[in-house]
């Protein structure tokens, strides 16, 4: 077989070019520091290397999270502590009121302390963190989580029922704030005055918000011993409000004697909305019941309550007969449920109740702030975790794509000899011919 002269210069041109290729892959590895330049060099390699970045930068965001959460925590800390030591000053006050060597100018001298915390407490209860989100509104951050109620006066919880959570691992997520009801209001209360409720186990029991706590201990200090009237509040969060337009729903509201049936059957977009429609009802009954009892929203939640006070005055709410739709159930009633209002105390009861109220509501921050601690503690636990697996895992990532520099630099050396040595080679042979024989 015959190989002409330009084949065999071919070859040998082919030959430097592979060997060329082979040297700018290992100068183009030195460079960047990567085994692996592109995904065609090694497929499974390049897959790899984007699953484990994307693990790191799913971590890192769990660190991020943990890092928003303690900051929120620290600031919800601060105002318990705050709170707690408000109620620290509230609790001397209301034991230097009871003593009865006080003149009415000594308490109300303390009263004016007193409405000035109730005022600072609100303010706690509506700490903003650095994002102007309020802290106790739980997933209705935007909205304050007390306000004062434009008829009562007294600051009712507006914010939402849901605790806000973020992710800080794979399968665990820890809620970033207390919801300001839990702890400001819900309240086991041993005051007369206080609204009927069912605990977790379908007990009968008393709650009284905080702000009622602190008002009834205002007024006492003033000699306002005002007689309570009868009412009863579900427990449902109606913000959104109800629709009843497809499923009717009827209920039976009495008051001193007198049944009123209220029928709903439209789409109602919130909680006023549904207070309007009661009251246009109760005004146009038969028997016009509007001066005795009314509905009125507290905060997300609707309420009926007897014009009347006194321990005379008591309001129901039950199904109807026959029973017709869920509003009971939709609002948070239980059927016969019933509240009745309460004479004007003496003083040094009032206050008693108050002081009792206190030392419930110091455990209800307690128990807050021992819930935040542990959080603390499980974020600063899951935090060391966090980085150990962003550790292991950027090692991997290291044996993976990271390039083996003594190893390169052998091979870019061993390469370039061999490209020059085929150069060299080449120029040899290109200068042989029989012609420099003859």
């Amino acid at each position: 077989m015959r190989i002409s002269t330009a084949w065999a210069q071919q070859l040998s041109v082919n030959a430097m070019s592979s060997q060329q290729n082979q040297l700018a892959k290992v100068q183009q590895q030195l460079s960047s520091g990567l085994k692996v330049s592109t995904p065609a060099e090694d497929p499974a390699a390049a897959v790899r290397v984007l699953d484990l970045e994307g693990t790191i930068a799913k971590t890192n965001q769990y660190q991020s999270n943990i890092a928003t959460v303690r900051g929120r925590l620290n600031l919800e800390e601060s105002a318990l502590e705050t709170a707690n030591n408000i109620m620290f000053r509230v609790k001397e006050l209301t034991i230097q009121g009871m003593n009865t060597s006080l003149n009415s100018s000594d308490r109300l001298s303390i009263k004016f302390e007193v409405d000035q915390l109730i005022e600072e407490m609100a303010g706690v209860a509506n700490t903003k963190n650095a994002n102007g989100e309020f802290i106790f509104s739980g997933d209705l951050s935007t909205v304050p989580a007390f306000a004062k109620h434009p008829t009562t006066g007294e600051y009712v919880y507006q914010g939402g029922t849901q605790q806000r959570a973020l992710q800080i691992g794979s399968t665990r997520q820890v809620a970033d704030g207390d919801l300001g009801f839990n702890v400001f209001e819900n309240i086991t209360s041993s005051s007369p005055a206080a609204d009927q409720a069912v605990d977790q186990n379908g007990n009968p029991t008393k709650i009284r918000s905080i702000f009622n706590t602190l008002k009834a201990l205002s007024d006492g200090l003033s000699d306002t011993f005002t007689a309570t009237p009868g009412e009863i509040t579900g427990d449902r969060f109606l913000r959104y409000g109800l629709d009843y337009s497809a499923a009717p729903t009827t209920f039976d509201l009495t008051d001193g004697g007198v049944t009123t049936t209220i029928s709903l059957s439209d789409s109602f977009a919130g909680v006023e909305d549904i207070v309007t429609e009661v009251n246009n009802q109760l005004a146009a009954a038969a028997v016009p019941v509007s001066a005795t009892m009314q509905a009125r929203s507290n905060g997300n939640k609707i309420e009926f309550v007897s014009v009347a006070t006194g321990s005379t005055s008591s309001i129901t709410i039950t199904n109807s007969t026959p029973a017709s739709g869920t509003f009971l159930t939709d609002a948070g009633f239980t059927d016969s449920q019933t509240s009745t209002g309460v004479d004007a105390q003496i003083f040094q009861s009032q206050l008693g109740d108050v002081l009792t109220d206190l030392d419930a509501a110091l455990d209800s921050f307690l128990q807050a702030r021992t819930s935040v601690g542990t959080r603390l503690n499980a974020l600063d636990n899951q935090e060391s975790q966090n980085e150990k697996f962003v550790l292991d895992t950027t090692t991997t990532l290291s044996e993976t794509q990271d390039l083996d520099y003594a190893d390169a630099i052998s091979k870019f050396q061993l390469q370039s000899i061999a490209l020059q040595a085929g150069q060299q080679a080449f120029a040899q042979v290109n200068k042989l011919s029989l012609f420099n024989y003859l």
